[in-house]
């Protein structure tokens, strides 16, 4: 029997995890994917800088979490490339303008007197390496014998002074007994996916269903532009930001994703609906250049396109999630999702149940602090570490 099992390989849980070796508790860590990370998902173009098709930013001004845990990894960083100029799209047969815009209070760009360097994206920064640097990172600091990819928790029964996980490992059921669980997931993956015996609360089973999964049904796509020359976007000194709200748009939000020195890049947020997307898979390529000559001249759209849909996979997407695409908003957090289960043997994790920045890679590492404090007080009451 082990002391904790952390189901849940994205950032939260490699942070938690941290914080067991340290204490010199008895841990195993479970992923079902074939890789860490959750939705920190980075691709290596065969030339020019690393393309993140997850999250992308955060903001050293209302993130200490982030930012401290990147300063003290030594990961670099830059600012999110912002001229306070935005390629506005709006009406396709009349092609795009030039805009000095900034951000509204609901999001949205609104126009501006002038430009301001960094109004569009709030002083957001990237790491130069992409965001799985940061998982790379963490999981070098923990030992890789404690880390098991491609185990999917199927069930967890309470046994009173431990729970059983039954986990599909390697084509084989297999048990797992630890005096705690956490499941640092998508709650509304554990109220789809995980059967728990005795049932959880009715008001926890309630906010695990009523929980958006942050950024579920968003699909993202990034294009490396051929080295050796400036991107169309960059010739005139400018940055690739773009906005396009007409109905027919492609991409609806585009942003400047290059690295200096390492080659230009743009990428952004594609429009399609979730359940149209499979239709078009065949031709996006064809549908993203044509949309980035739209925007910025022929030649815009030559260069090596990535993309992901996240609607598509169900590690991260839960049918709720689809069902509710047209009303998903931002990540919420419920008290109920923080509360100790089964006696404190059971705790939920992910950032969605952080108190702030839910969803975000700060609420990831938010929760993962107050998941190390949880344990500790289930471990000072048992007695020390052994």
């Amino acid at each position: 029997m082990i002391d904790v099992l952390v189901v849940g390989g994205g950032v939260c849980g490699l942070a938690l995890a941290q914080g067991l070796q340290a204490r010199g508790l008895d841990w195993q860590l479970l992923e079902a994917r074939p890789r860490l990370g959750g939705r920190v998902l980075t691709r290596l173009p065969s030339a020019g800088p690393a393309l993140d098709l997850g999250p992308t930013w955060f903001w050293p001004a209302s993130q200490p979490a982030i930012t401290q845990v990147v300063r003290q990894l030594g990961l670099p960083t830059l600012p999110q490339p912002d001229d306070g100029w935005l390629q506005w799209l709006d009406d396709p047969a009349q092609g795009p303008r030039r805009q000095a815009m900034a951000l509204g209070a609901d999001g949205q760009p609104v126009p501006a007197d002038q430009p301001q360097p960094g109004a569009l994206h709030g002083g957001a920064q990237r790491l130069v390496d992409g965001m799985a640097a940061l998982v790379t990172a963490l999981a070098g600091l923990l030992p890789r014998e404690r880390l098991h990819l491609g185990s999917t928790l199927l069930s967890l029964d309470d046994a009173a002074d431990h729970v059983r996980a039954t986990v599909m490992q390697g084509g084989q059921r297999r048990v797992w007994s630890a005096r705690q669980v956490v499941l640092a997931l998508p709650p509304r993956l554990v109220a789809q996916d995980i059967v728990c015996t005795p049932a959880l609360p009715p008001p926890v089973s309630q906010a695990l269903a009523d929980t958006p999964t942050w950024m579920a049904t968003a699909a993202k796509a990034a294009l490396a532009a051929p080295t050796g020359r400036p991107a169309p976007w960059r010739q005139s000194g400018g940055c690739g930001s773009a906005w396009v709200p007409h109905a027919q748009a492609v991409l609806a939000e585009v942003f400047d994703a290059g690295v200096s020195g390492d080659g230009d890049a743009l990428a952004g947020f594609i429009a399609l609906p979730a359940a149209e997307r499979p239709r078009f898979a065949a031709s996006l390529a064809l549908l993203l250049d044509s949309q980035v000559e739209q925007l910025w001249g022929a030649g815009a759209g030559d260069g090596e396109w990535h993309h992901h849909d996240w609607a598509q996979e169900p590690l991260t997407c839960s049918q709720r999630d689809l069902a509710d695409e047209a009303h998903a908003g931002p990540a919420w957090s419920s008290e109920w999702l923080r509360q100790p289960l089964w006696e404190g043997r059971l705790l939920l994790g992910g950032s969605e149940t952080a108190r702030r920045h839910a969803g975000h890679l700060e609420g990831a590492l938010q929760a993962a602090a107050r998941l190390k404090q949880q344990v500790d007080t289930l471990w000072a009451a048992e007695g020390p570490a052994h």
